[in-house]
């Protein structure tokens, strides 16, 4: 065994993907421990001792994978963190983009096909010195500029939800979710002179950067 390999522990809850990152690190030569959630990992963690993190941040129920890099990092403050994840930044799903840890990887999943971008991440985060490419939640997107509450309308409008349903989600009046979906059109680019239903544009806006939205 190489003395000098890097361990990297996968938190990743797709029994498939799980297996596939593992593989191609194992062949480009890390020790890998997989695991398929927080609570999995944090059991693993002390005993494997890992230098760097691979997380999935939609982890299914309990701690999310943004939740243990925070555990992570008071526990091993040296390790490197690489966030691997369908999610265009963490917003999208409630996670303010404020707790993504210091010098952290952000990768999409489409990227993993490329196994030589996994590897330079993983290097980069070991390193503390993660570049702009290695940021995918840094990338410009239709929702870049919308605000949190923004956002949350929006994800409304994308389940076809009316402005009367969404004020009394919100505890609201109808006239305040009149305003707050004008401006979360805005901020997204939603260009008020093209015509058409201005709604299904903004969901499918919605979707093609979050993807499809789920009921609560």
């Amino acid at each position: 065994m190489n003395t000098f390999a890097r361990k990297v522990l996968i938190v990743e809850d797709e029994p498939l993907l799980r297996s596939l990152i593992s593989d191609s690190l194992k062949r480009d030569g890390f020790i890998v421990e997989a695991v398929g959630s927080a609570a999995a990992a944090r059991k693993v963690v002390n005993d494997f001792d890992p230098d760097v993190a691979l997380l999935d941040i939609e982890l299914g129920d309990g701690p999310t994978g943004v939740d243990l890099a925070l555990i992570l990092r008071h526990q091993m403050p040296e390790i490197g963190l690489v966030f691997l994840t369908h999610i265009p930044e963490p917003r999208v799903v409630g996670i303010d983009n404020k707790k993504i840890p210091k010098n952290a990887a952000y990768l999409n999943k489409e990227r993993i096909a490329d196994s030589g971008t996994v590897r330079e991440a993983i290097e980069a985060a070991l390193r503390n010195k993660v570049r702009s490419e290695f940021r995918d939640d840094k990338k410009s997107h239709a929702l870049a500029d919308v605000s949190r509450s923004q956002l949350a309308v929006l994800q409304m409008v994308a389940l076809g939800m009316s402005n009367t349903e969404i004020a009394t989600e919100r505890s609201t009046s109808i006239r305040a979710v009149e305003n707050l979906v004008k401006r979360a059109f805005i901020a997204a680019g939603i260009d008020f002179e093209a015509g058409g239903n201005l709604r299904v544009v903004a969901a499918r806006e919605y979707i093609k950067v979050a993807g499809l939205p789920f009921g609560k």
